[in-house]
């Protein structure tokens, strides 16, 4: 069920866009009108509406102040604007500032139909879209937790999910906002922490290669930028905080 509301401060055409798009078939179940900026601003508080189309010449507060403030408050961040043809600057204006589309006055019935059924098709699609990345991330970073002791890249992993190298790093940074890189060097210092803690007698050379660092200096440096000391001195840290807590 998704909610769209149409703003304009001439009643014949918020009038005729209602009735345009009650009569089709469209996903829009709910319609709400504003006459104003003011009135919409008030209204999408509590409709919090999927979808605007808004004119952008209106008293006081016109629609680049809407589709901003709107925005700002988190009411909607898609809208449609409404504009004539000796306006097509001030539209283009409107574009940029993140509107997803304009419509020409006189209304044609048949683009306002097309265009809403593109966009509900469109915010369909992108509603299932997290859930895909979930799916890759979680298998993604399976692999990097059983195999974080081999020599690992991105190739690897796209040749063990099948997808692109690039997708794969476009989904650590809209996911978890690291990159591949990051992500492996946290797993395998995690790794290296809780080794130093519980095999005192293992040396650091060897803690490093089997969490997956082959250069001992490279497993030092990573593990300082990351823990803020070495692994030696983090070693005798966590030696002295268990001799402590067993003295108890």
């Amino acid at each position: 069920m998704m909610k769209l509301m149409i703003v304009d401060d001439e009643p014949y055409i918020l009038e005729g866009l209602t009735k345009i798009i009650t009569g089709a078939s469209t996903c829009f179940s709910q319609i709400e009108e504003a006459s104003d900026a003011f009135e919409a601003l008030d209204k999408m508080s509590h409709f919090t509406p999927n979808v605007v189309i808004t004119d952008l010449n209106m008293p006081e507060k016109d629609g680049f102040e809407l589709i901003s403030e709107a925005k700002q408050a988190g009411y909607c961040d898609r809208f449609i604007i409404l504009t004539g043809y000796d306006e097509f600057e001030y539209a283009r204006r409107a574009l940029r500032a993140g509107a997803v589309d304009y419509l020409l006055k006189p209304i044609n019935q048949e683009e306002i139909i097309a265009l809403l059924n593109t966009i509900s098709a469109e915010m369909n699609v992108h509603s299932e879209i997290p859930i895909e990345f979930k799916g890759h991330m979680d298998k993604i970073t399976g692999y990097i937790h059983k195999h974080y002791d081999t020599p690992m890249s991105l190739d690897d992993l796209a040749a063990y999910t099948g997808l692109h190298p690039n997708y794969i790093s476009s989904l650590f940074r809209k996911e978890l906002d690291l990159t591949f890189i990051q992500y492996l060097n946290s797993t395998r210092i995690e790794k290296a922490r809780t080794l130093l803690e519980k095999e005192p007698h293992m040396s650091v050379n060897l803690i490093g290669q089997n969490v997956g660092f082959e250069s001992p200096q490279h497993f030092v440096k990573i593990f300082k930028r990351y823990v803020g000391t070495t692994p030696g001195s983090y070693r005798e840290q966590a030696s002295r905080t268990t001799g402590k807590a067993g003295s108890r």
